[in-house]
């Protein structure tokens, strides 16, 4: 049986709040402190609104963008992330969620967090780590 770190297709998925450190603190976790490197080959993470605006900026700037100087820092491999791999967490409408704060918009992170686990599950050939460790309890709760 194959391990994680052996599958040609690594991916990260991770759920975010308003400090999207948290990334590259799990990427270092998983990549540097580990025995055995997971090294993604891409990266998605989920978010709020707000959370995903300040994802594109702490995380993305072309200047000042933590994942971009942790990659060269470490001389990672190339690792596909961008604008593409923030999904913003949408009620039932598409509408995008500036925060989840009711039992209706739960519910609607729930079933869009599920339906993006489960498209990132549909290749075989994929192996995936979830971090669990940003966002609302509930977000986590719906990614494990």
């Amino acid at each position: 049986m194959k391990q994680p770190h052996e599958y040609t297709k690594r991916i990260l998925l991770a759920v975010s709040g308003l400090s999207p450190q948290i990334l590259t603190e799990t990427l270092y976790g998983l990549t540097i402190a580990s025995e055995t490197p997971f090294i993604p080959t891409e990266i998605h993470l989920i978010s709020t609104l707000e959370g995903a605006h300040r994802a594109r900026l702490d995380l993305l700037h072309s200047d000042s963008g933590k994942f971009l100087a942790f990659c060269k820092e470490y001389q990672m491999p190339t690792i596909q992330f961008n604008e593409h791999n923030i999904h913003v967490i949408a009620d039932h409408h598409g509408n995008p969620l500036d925060d989840i704060r009711n039992p209706e918009q739960n519910e609607a992170a729930a079933d869009f967090i599920t339906q993006i686990v489960s498209e990132l599950t549909q290749d075989e050939e994929a192996a995936i780590h979830v971090s669990i460790a940003g966002g609302r309890k509930t977000m986590g709760y719906y990614l494990g």
